[in-house]
This record gives C-alpha cells, structure tokens and sequence, in this order.
C-alpha cells in the first residue's frame, strides 16, 4: 500500500503569479529569466531556514536550484491563497551591483534572504 503524498506547504502551480517591480528590476540585473524562475518554483528545494510561514500579509518561501545555465539562484515567494508573488531572487555564485527600487539601506549581500 502506497502511502498519500505529503501535502507541500507550497503551492508549486500557482493559478496567478505576479512579478513585483522590485524582482523584475533584480531579474533583469542578475540576468535571470521568468523561465528561470519557474524551474525553481517547479523544481527548487524550499530552504526552511530562509522561509518564514508566519510572514504578513503572506508566508515567504526560499525556493533554491540550478537554472539550465547552470546558474543557482534563489527565490523569494509570497505566497496568499489567491496569487504567488515573485519577491526577489539571487544568483548565488556571482554577486550583481543592481541598483533597485527598495535597495535604499538595503544591505546587497545575496544571503539576505
């Protein structure tokens, strides 16, 4: 007898996924694609340490894995029950001076998530 699959704290097919300004702008500095960021929402390990579920007005999940570059990258998810926000991501092999909306006192270290 097969046991039920554990149900994922996150939902890794979101019916609506909306890209803040802030990870567009980061997306495009650190050259991460949209199709990157959906092979780490499908395929990426949620990294508990870096999640917060008791997050407001959403719980956050880090999501970390290899895009088909090779790259490694980690993102940062909103997740309501209606829509998935793409916070922010990183590129944890090659560090990127971006200059964002929000980066204001904002420390650019790629582990700040």
């Amino acid at each position: 007898v097969l046991e039920p699959q554990k149900k994922e704290a996150f939902n890794r097919h979101p019916a609506h996924l909306i890209y803040t300004h802030h990870a567009l702008c980061r997306m495009d500095c650190r050259h991460i694609s949209r199709e990157d960021i959906d092979q780490v929402m499908q395929n990426g390990i949620i990294f508990l340490n870096k999640t917060d579920l008791n997050d407001r007005p959403c719980p956050t999940f880090a999501l970390q894995g290899f895009t088909k570059e090779d790259e490694n990258i980690r993102v940062i998810f909103a997740q309501c029950t209606d829509e998935t926000k793409v916070v922010t991501c990183y590129n944890l092999h090659k560090d990127f001076e971006c200059h964002c909306s929000g980066d204001e006192g904002v420390s650019s270290k790629k582990n700040e998530y």
